[in-house]
C-alpha cells in the first residue's frame, strides 16, 4: 500500500497525531500545573473537549456522505490549530486561566470530531474495501508511534517551557497536516444524492444502519461500554499519576508513550490475528486481555520506581491489545456498513462516545471524590469483561470464527 494519495493521507495523521498527543499530556498539565485544578475541574475539561463534538457528529454524518470529504479535512486542522495558539498567547500575556482552557477545548474538541467523522470515510475514497484491514493497520501503527513520541516530547517540552508553550508545537502539526491533505489529488465518490435531507431523517439512517446488523449492533455495544468506563482515565488518570504515585511531569510522559510500543505491536499483529484466529475470537480476546491489564493501575503502590513498572506493563500488554481489537473493528464497520451510510454510521458512533465520554469524566471525577481515587479505578478491569461479553452474545453474527 503505497501509492501517493494514502501516503499523504498517512503522513498528515501521523504528523497531527504527535502534537495531538503533546496537547493531550500538556493541556491536563496546563490546567493542574498553571491553574491549580481539581479533579472536578480536569472533569470539566474533559466535557469540553468531548460533548461539544456531539452536536458537530449530528450534523456532520449526512454532510460528509453527500458532500467533498477533504476540504472538511482541511478546515478542521487549520481551527484547531488557530485556537491552540490561544494558549500560549495568553500564558505569555499573563492570562491564562481555566475558562480560555475550556473555550480552546471547545473548539479542539469539535473540529476533532468533524475531522474523524470525514477521515473514516475519505479513506474509502483512497483504499479499496478490501485493503481497508491493512490501511487501518498502517494508520494504527503511525498512532502508536505518536504514542510513543509525543507524550514523550510533550512531558519534556512541560518540563523545559511550561505546559502552555508546550502546545503551540501542537498548533504547528495541524498546519502540516492541513498542507498534506491539500496535496491528495484522487477524486472523492459521493455515494449519496448530493441534495440535501433534514437532519431527523440523516438521525434515523445512522441509527437505522447501526442497530439493524447484529454484529455491527454488538461492537456498538461493546464501543459504548469501553468509552463510558475508560473515560474515567481521561479526568482522572493525570491527577492519579501526578499526585498519588508521585511521578513527575517527565516521567508522566515516557509512561504514556510506552503505550504506543504496545499500540505499535498490535497494529503490526491485528491482521495476522484475525487470520489465524478469526475476527471473533480475535475481537474477544483483544478486550479480555486489554481490560485485564487495567487492574495493575489501582495496584501500583506510591512509590515512583514501582508504580512506574506497573502502569508501563499497562501501557505496553492494554495498549498493544486494545490496538488489536480497534484495527478490526474498525475494518468490520467499514466492510460491512454501506458505502452511501458510512458518514451517518460514524457520526451516530461519534454521538454516543461523545455522550458518554464526559459522562464517565464527570462520574469518575464524582466517584473519585466520594469513595477515593483507587476504588474509582478498580471499575476500569469490567469494563473489558463487560464489552467482551456483549460479542459473545452475538457471536453468531460476528464473521469468521
Amino acid at each position: 500500500m503505497g501509492h501517493r494519495d494514502f501516503l499523504l493521507l498517512w503522513s498528515a495523521q501521523g504528523i497531527s497525531a504527535i502534537g495531538s498527543r503533546i496537547t493531550r499530556t500538556a493541556l491536563p498539565m496546563a490546567a493542574i500545573l498553571a491553574v491549580g485544578a481539581s479533579a472536578i475541574d480536569l472533569g470539566l475539561l474533559t466535557v469540553a473537549l468531548t460533548l461539544p463534538g456531539v452536536a458537530i457528529a449530528l450534523l456532520a454524518g449526512g454532510w460528509v456522505d453527500r458532500h467533498r470529504r477533504k476540504p472538511l479535512l482541511i478546515a478542521a486542522d487549520l481551527l484547531r490549530a488557530a485556537a491552540l495558539l490561544a494558549i500560549p498567547a495568553a500564558a505569555l500575556s499573563g492570562r491564562l486561566d481555566l475558562p480560555l482552557l475550556y473555550i480552546v477545548a471547545v473548539i479542539v474538541g469539535a473540529c476533532s470530531v468533524l475531522f474523524t467523522v470525514a477521515d473514516h470515510v475519505f479513506i474509502t475514497d483512497l483504499v479499496a474495501r478490501k485493503r481497508l484491514l491493512e490501511a487501518n493497520g498502517k494508520r494504527e501503527a503511525v498512532d502508536a508511534i505518536a504514542e510513543i513520541s509525543g507524550p514523550a516530547i510533550g512531558g519534556a517540552l512541560v518540563a523545559l517551557l511550561t505546559a502552555p508553550i508546550a502546545i503551540a508545537a501542537d498548533a504547528a502539526t495541524f498546519v502540516g497536516s492541513a498542507l498534506l491533505i491539500g496535496s491528495i489529488r484522487r477524486r472523492e465518490r459521493i455515494a449519496a444524492t448530493a441534495k440535501s435531507a433534514s437532519l431527523f431523517a440523516d438521525l434515523r439512517r445512522g441509527l437505522h444502519v447501526v442497530w439493524r446488523d447484529g454484529a455491527i449492533r454488538a461492537l456498538f455495544l461493546a464501543t459504548a461500554t469501553l468509552t463510558l468506563c475508560f473515560s474515567f482515565m481521561a479526568s482522572l488518570y493525570t491527577l492519579y499519576a501526578l499526585r498519588d504515585l508521585l511521578l513527575t511531569p517527565a516521567e508522566l510522559g515516557v509512561v504514556i508513550g510506552c503505550g504506543g510500543i504496545g499500540g505499535l505491536v498490535g497494529a503490526g499483529v491485528a491482521g495476522r490475528s484475525a487470520e489465524r484466529w478469526g475476527v471473533r475470537r480475535t475481537l474477544i480476546g483483544a478486550l479480555l486481555l486489554g481490560g485485564a491489564m487495567q487492574a495493575l493501575v489501582p495496584l501500583a503502590p506510591p512509590v515512583p520506581a514501582v508504580a512506574i513498572s506497573f502502569l508501563i506493563a499497562t501501557q505496553l500488554v492494554g495498549d498493544g491489545a486494545l490496538t488489536v481489537y480497534l484495527v478490526n473493528e474498525t475494518t468490520l464497520r467499514q466492510q460491512l456498513l454501506p458505502a452511501d451510510a458510512l458518514g451517518r454510521a460514524a457520526a451516530t458512533w461519534t454521538v454516543a462516545t461523545g455522550v458518554l465520554t464526559p459522562t464517565g469524566a464527570l462520574a469518575g471525577a464524582a466517584l473519585a471524590e466520594a469513595i477515593g481515587m483507587r476504588p474509582t479505578l478498580w471499575l476500569l478491569p469490567f469494563a473489558g469483561v463487560v464489552a467482551a461479553l456483549w460479542l459473545m452474545a452475538a457471536r453468531r453474527a460476528l464473521p469468521g470464527r
